[in-house]
C-alpha cells in the first residue's frame, strides 16, 4: 500500500472515530469500537486513530462526570503502548499524549481536574496514585516547553489550534491557563480563520475560547454567534463537528445549563 493510501486509511479511521465520540456525546452510541478480542489481533489502523484523537475520547465521560468504561480504557492503554511517543514528535503531539495518559491513569471520573499537573484523590491511597501517574508519564514521555510569552498572536493561534483536544472540562495545565490569559490573541486568530474560510481551525480556536469563557475570561468576539455560523457553514467533517459540540457544551455549563 502506498503512503498516500495508508494516510487516507488513517484519516478515514480518525473521522469514523470522531463520529463515534460525537454520537457518544449526544448519547446515541458508545465511543470506542472493540479493536481486539481473544480471537482477533488488534486493528492497528483503529489504534492509530485512537492515539490521534487522544483526550477527545474522554469528552463524553468528562461532560457526564462518569468514569470511562473499562473496555475503552483498555483500548486507550493498548493504543498508547502500540504507538508510543517518538523522539521526533512535536511538542503539541507529546502534550496530547501526556494528557491522554494522565486522564487514563486518573479514570476520567470528572470529580477533580485531570492533567499533567493536577491534584485530586481518585485513588485509594497516595502510593497508588503516584504509581499510576508515573506509569502515565512513562507512556507519554516527559514534555516541557518554555513559557511562550514572545509568540505573536498568529503563532499562538496556530499552536493552540493544534492543541484543541486539551480544551475539555475538568482538565487543567499550562495551556488551559494560557487560553484564559490570551483570549484576545485567540479571538483574532478565530476571526482570521473565519475570514479565510478555514473552518476547522476556527472551530478549534472557538473551542478554546469557550473553555476560557467557562473559566471567567471575556473573549473579544461573540462565541455563541460564531458557533452558530460554523454549525451552518463550516462543519462538513465529524472532527470539526465534535469541536463545535464540545465548545457548545462548555458554554452550556458556563450558563448553568446541562452539560
Amino acid at each position: 500500500m502506498s503512503n498516500a493510501a495508508l494516510g487516507a486509511d488513517y484519516a478515514q479511521a480518525v473521522e469514523r472515530l470522531a463520529g463515534r465520540v460525537l454520537g457518544a456525546l449526544r448519547g446515541t452510541q458508545v465511543p470506542l469500537p472493540a479493536v481486539s478480542d481473544a480471537d482477533r489481533p488488534a486493528d492497528t489502523t483503529a489504534l492509530a486513530a485512537v492515539r490521534v484523537m487522544g483526550p477527545d475520547l474522554f469528552a463524553p465521560a468528562l461532560f457526564c462526570r462518569q468514569p470511562l468504561p473499562q473496555p475503552d480504557r483498555d483500548t486507550l492503554d493498548t493504543a498508547l503502548r502500540v504507538f508510543p511517543p517518538r523522539p521526533g514528535d512535536s511538542v503539541e503531539a507529546r502534550w496530547r499524549d501526556r494528557t491522554t495518559a494522565a486522564l487514563l491513569a486518573r479514570g476520567a471520573a470528572g470529580a477533580d481536574p485531570a492533567g499533567p499537573y493536577a491534584g485530586g484523590e481518585p485513588y485509594a491511597d497516595e502510593d497508588s496514585e503516584r504509581a499510576a501517574l508515573a506509569e502515565a508519564a512513562g507512556i507519554a514521555g516527559i514534555v516541557e516547553d518554555a513559557e511562550d510569552t514572545e509568540l505573536t498572536w498568529q503563532e499562538r493561534s496556530q499552536r493552540m489550534a493544534r492543541l484543541a483536544p486539551l480544551a475539555l472540562p475538568e482538565v487543567d495545565g499550562p495551556y488551559q491557563q494560557r487560553a484564559c490569559l490570551h483570549v484576545r490573541a485567540l479571538s483574532r486568530g478565530a476571526t482570521r480563520s473565519l475570514m479565510r474560510r478555514d473552518h476547522p481551525t476556527a472551530a478549534r480556536l472557538v473551542r478554546w475560547l469557550a473553555l476560557a469563557q467557562s473559566r471567567g475570561a471575556s473573549p473579544a468576539l461573540d462565541v455563541p454567534t460564531v458557533l452558530d455560523h460554523l454549525r451552518l457553514w463550516g462543519a462538513p467533517s465529524a472532527r470539526t463537528a465534535l469541536d463545535l459540540a464540545i465548545a457548545r457544551r462548555l458554554l452550556a455549563a458556563t450558563e448553568g445549563g446541562p452539560r
